[in-house]
């Protein structure tokens, strides 16, 4: 990865994502011209109240019909896991499979992974529902990956939504969607999206007093 899972505290960073929301962070991302950080809105929350938030851990696969054992790297990639990231799945296009069921979330949940992103279909909705696993997908299937589907490598880059996503990107998911801020500046955009919300919070309490909007918007420069 790009930046060490030990290099910060990922735990405190997700808690203060979570209190926010990703238009703010895009609108930062602006700030730097990272105007495709978001992925594409056919990428959706299985549950709209969930969040994700974490570096991203990615793997990508393909069709494939092999169902020699040796060659499925599946549960290598659950045990590869580590706590606070989350999942990136690109599934090269592939709209036959359930590339994501119960048992990838309880291996998952068990080995501290913290949400996925799947950009393709998930099976078993009704567990990951209930066990309250935050996943972003974009369409559910019941087929299953043996026979159909294989993993051909994990912690590289890939293609999210038509989004870059690389090994330890931040991954921020909301009901609005998903954004992807480069892991050099994950600390920086952090702060300036707490920033860019305060400044919302207070433009919000303004509007409340009966201020005029477009005033407003000058005062606080969101032109």
């Amino acid at each position: 990865m790009t930046i060490k899972l030990a290099d910060l505290d990922w735990a405190s960073i997700a808690a203060r994502f979570k209190r926010l929301y990703t238009p703010a962070v895009c609108d930062v991302l602006d700030g730097y011209e990272l105007r495709h950080q978001y992925v594409h809105h056919s990428i959706k929350p299985l549950d709209r109240t969930l969040m994700i938030a974490g570096p991203a851990f990615t793997i990508v696969g393909m069709q494939n019909s092999t169902r020699d054992k040796s060659k499925r790297m599946g549960p290598r990639v659950i045990d590869s896991f580590v706590p606070h990231v989350v999942a990136c799945y690109d599934t090269s296009g592939d709209e036959t499979t359930g590339v994501w069921g119960e048992l990838w979330s309880a291996g998952a949940v068990k080995r501290g992974c913290v949400g996925a992103i799947v950009d393709g279909g998930i099976r078993d909705t009704a567990y990951i529902r209930r066990a309250k696993f935050p996943i972003f997908h974009k369409h559910t299937i019941p087929g299953d990956a043996i026979g159909r589907f294989n993993i051909v490598d994990f912690d590289c880059p890939v293609n999210i939504g038509g989004v870059r996503v690389n090994p330890g990107d931040y991954v921020f998911g909301d009901e609005d969607g998903t954004v992807i801020v480069p892991s050099a500046l994950i600390v920086e955009v952090l702060a300036k999206a707490e920033a860019v919300c305060e400044k919302e919070n207070k433009i919000r309490d303004a509007i409340e007093d009966n201020a005029s909007l477009a005033d407003l918007y000058e005062k606080y420069e969101r032109f």
